[in-house]
């Protein structure tokens, strides 16, 4: 690795030190009990103009369609939709919601070159009891070759953090990770091959694999064990002829052969996640755990 392992090690330690004097929970993945059972999750962006709306009772309503992990995303620095950590942890707990991963802007590291913010979206996960703290997406002026280093630096150097505070750090694609770069290679295997296995996830969506043609199963393959969180969302096409998610089940996905190799991509978690609507938010989110449970799909 480019950097002093030892030397941050150190720091992290006094980092997860604070974090402790804070009395904020620390988690092991040793004997997870919660990632072995079958439970159906959602990343709550899937219905976000609802959360927009009332976020009290959209979370109730996600709650009572049966979902009981929720990935997060929206943290600004200081907490989620103008709730401070804490007091989302409380709706959470009234609801038996628990919170596996939430997604965390990678941006302002890339832009200061220090993990500040990473380690106020740690602070964050730990209040929210998660077991990963998630890198959702990448601007497009931080996904050039010249930049990868860069990424791959800190990447490395935020999932020690990560791990110092008992969680881990995972990476989450979109389209343009598949794309080839001008040395041939792509952005996600480089990702792959430089960050240390023991310290970095990855969260494949499912959609965007699909959308780029990509078989999902041999990444599975290759990397064995990597790909410990899915989106699951599906595909269809609109009436202009584009691509775009939709319902799990009502599109083109073969979820089932993915499912069944969900043992080789070392799979914990899994969440449903729509982007584009026909219906309410409310009704899709029904329908794909509808859909879910007829295959008996979960985390199992």
């Amino acid at each position: 690795m480019s950097y002093n392992r030892r030397s941050f090690l150190k720091t992290s330690a006094a980092a997860t030190a604070g974090l402790s004097l804070a009395g904020l929970p620390l988690f092991s993945f040793a004997d997870d009990a919660e990632a072995r059972k079958l439970q159906y999750g959602i990343q709550l962006y899937t219905v976000r103009n609802d959360v927009a709306k009332n976020l009290a009772s959209t979370l109730q309503y996600v709650a009572k369609a049966g979902y009981s992990q929720i990935e997060l995303y929206g943290f600004d620095g200081k907490g989620f939709f103008g709730k401070p950590p804490k007091e989302l942890r409380a709706m959470f707990d009234d609801l038996k919601l628990s919170s596996p991963s939430g997604h965390y802007n990678f941006g302002p590291v890339l832009t200061e070159g220090k993990l500040d913010f990473w380690q106020k979206s740690i602070e964050a996960a730990n209040i929210m009891g998660s077991k990963y703290v998630t890198i959702p997406w990448l601007d497009p002026n931080q996904r050039g070759a010249d930049t990868l280093p860069k990424l791959v630096d800190l990447v490395n150097k935020a999932a020690e953090l990560t791990k110092a505070a008992g969680m881990k750090l995972a990476y989450h694609n979109h389209d343009f990770e598949f794309k080839k770069l001008p040395d041939g290679s792509t952005f996600i295997q480089t990702l792959l091959d430089k960050t240390d296995p023991s310290l970095v996830d990855f969260e494949l969506d499912l959609y965007w694999s699909s959308f780029m043609n990509e078989n999902a199963v041999e990444w599975f393959k290759k990397y064995p064990g990597r790909f410990t969180q899915w989106h699951v969302k599906d595909a269809t096409v609109n009436a202009k002829g584009q691509k775009e998610s939709t319902q799990v089940g009502d599109g083109t996905i073969d979820f089932t052969s993915i499912f069944a190799h969900k043992k080789t991509a070392g799979l914990r978690y899994a969440y449903v996640e729509q982007e584009a609507y026909t219906m309410p938010e409310e009704e899709c989110i029904k329908k794909s755990i509808a859909y879910m449970k007829k295959k008996k799909w979960g985390n199992k």
